[in-house]
């Protein structure tokens, strides 16, 4: 029972961690905050066009 217990208490805390933020897209280097919300508003146009 002791070794089922240390088993799944490892597995559930090797799972837990800290969530990522929007992986799917890489990161934005906007030399300014106006560059940087340029560049997101171009992002979703173009998604939305494709769609």
């Amino acid at each position: 029972m002791a070794t089922l217990g240390t088993t799944f208490l490892g597995a559930y805390l090797s799972m837990g961690g800290s969530s990522k933020a929007d992986a799917n897209t890489p990161p934005i280097n906007a030399k300014n905050k106006e560059e940087e919300s340029f560049i997101k508003d171009f992002v979703k146009k173009a998604q939305g066009e494709k769609k």
